[in-house]
């Protein structure tokens, strides 16, 4: 009996990281905000003119003549105080009370950083995969082949440009000084229950412990030498005696862990002891033998099969199974799930669509016998539970399979739990 920990960006947020989305655009912006104030200081006391406008991959920050085709950002009804949300309205305002002679100008260079900015901000929230799906999605509608076409390529180079800016990103959000947990180190030394095993799979699971107990046994045990006859009558016995005295917990053979994310959490802190076979499945960040896969990964979808039939390999570019050829890590996991039973863990991922092909194939593998979830503990009486089992659902076609593979609530368990919090801070 084998076991998968399936670690997500959840895991290093929980570690005081911020690889969140969120935390990625919100810092851009806050370099924007520093360009803005510099701004702010040199409108009173210089001439405007002289100003250099601020330029990147993404926007170009300029001072403007009042009567040019301005690009100011309009107040816009944000949800958060984002970085980007406390820059729109600011901007307006120094145009309003400042040197009426010039005004400030932001026009964004690359149209889809614009989108998932405004997105961010309006929601405190976004998924940078997801919302280029459906950007691809949209472009599904246009008639026109060529001007379709174009717009796929776009949409790939700004998509590429948001990526290599995350990577850098992340490259600095990695280097932060972190601890491990007391409850996560539990976890990777816990035995499986075998409570927490599917019903239908639970008598095909203790045969497994019988033949790995069985197998383990010294040769010398074994009459078989002087009665081969007799050897699977031995066996039998052998067998028997095995279930009798099997217990309710045992430890697993081999452990996988299959990190989603681009940093090295969990192998940094928690495979010091004991043997851990790793796959980063998405990539290493600043690796090129193990380049980031970054996309969408959802070929169940109904549009999916639209996206295939248009014969434009562009619109292939950024989907994930079509990239996990790049590498040998996927076929490494069809191997480890092949090689026996095995148990899910689920630290820290959402287990949404953007990785529905992988997930699909691995929760609904006749080896797979349990998932169970470790849920982030947001306050008292109050955790994510209930939305991971609604993403884990649609990663299931065989619903009940899912509801007597996937681990209730009451035996599943926060994945750091507040009190550590508490203790921790």
């Amino acid at each position: 009996m084998n076991r998968i920990i399936l670690i997500g960006n959840g895991f290093d947020l929980a570690h005081g990281l911020k690889t969140g989305y969120k935390d990625f655009i919100d810092s851009y912006w806050s370099n924007i905000l520093s360009v803005r104030d510099s701004y702010l200081e040199r409108l009173e006391s210089f001439d405007a003119s002289i100003l250099k406008p601020y330029e990147d991959d993404f926007i170009r920050f300029q001072i403007e003549e009042t009567n040019s085709p301005a690009a100011n950002k309009p107040d816009m009804s944000f949800k958060s105080p984002s970085s980007y949300s406390k820059l729109c309205p600011s901007i307006n305002e120094l145009n309003n009370n400042k040197n009426p002679q010039f005004s400030v100008g932001l026009k964004f260079k690359n149209k889809f950083f614009e989108d998932i900015s405004i997105q961010c901000s309006l929601t405190n929230w976004v998924d940078i995969e997801n919302e280029y799906y459906e950007a691809l999605k949209k472009l599904l509608i246009m008639d026109d082949a060529k001007e379709r076409s174009n717009s796929v390529k776009k949409l790939n180079e700004e998509f590429c440009a948001v990526k290599k800016l995350l990577e850098k990103y992340l490259t600095e959000v990695s280097k932060s000084v972190i601890e491990a947990k007391e409850s996560i180190i539990d976890v990777f030394k816990s035995k499986i229950s075998l409570d927490n095993i599917a019903v239908t799979k639970r008598d095909l699971f203790r045969e497994s412990v019988v033949e790995s107990a069985l197998s383990h046994q010294p040769v010398s045990t074994h009459p078989q030498t002087y009665y081969p006859h007799m050897l699977e009558t031995v066996k039998e016995i052998e067998r028997k005696k095995i279930r009798q005295s099997m217990g309710t917990d045992f430890m697993p053979d081999k452990i996988l862990l299959l990190n989603f994310n681009y940093t090295n959490t969990a192998e940094r802190l928690y495979t010091k002891e004991g043997y851990y076979e790793i796959i980063n499945i998405h990539g290493e960040l600043n690796n090129k033998n193990n380049p980031i896969i970054f996309g969408y990964g959802d070929e169940l979808d109904d549009d999916y099969k639209t996206i295939e039939k248009l014969q434009d390999n562009d619109f292939l570019e950024n989907i994930k199974s079509i990239n996990y050829h790049k590498t040998r890590n996927y076929r490494r996991l069809l191997d480890f799930i092949h090689s026996g039973l095995y148990q899910v863990f689920v630290m820290g991922h959402s287990c949404g669509n953007s990785d529905r092909t992988l997930l699909n194939t691995l929760f609904e593998h006749d080896n797979c016998v349990s998932v169970k979830v470790f849920y982030h503990q947001i306050e008292a009486g109050k955790d994510d539970y209930s939305n991971i089992i609604r993403n884990i659902s649609r990663n299931f076609n065989d619903k009940a399979r899912m509801r007597d593979t996937v681990v209730n609530w009451e035996d599943c368990s926060p994945l750091v739990p507040l009190t550590e919090k508490l203790v921790m801070a």
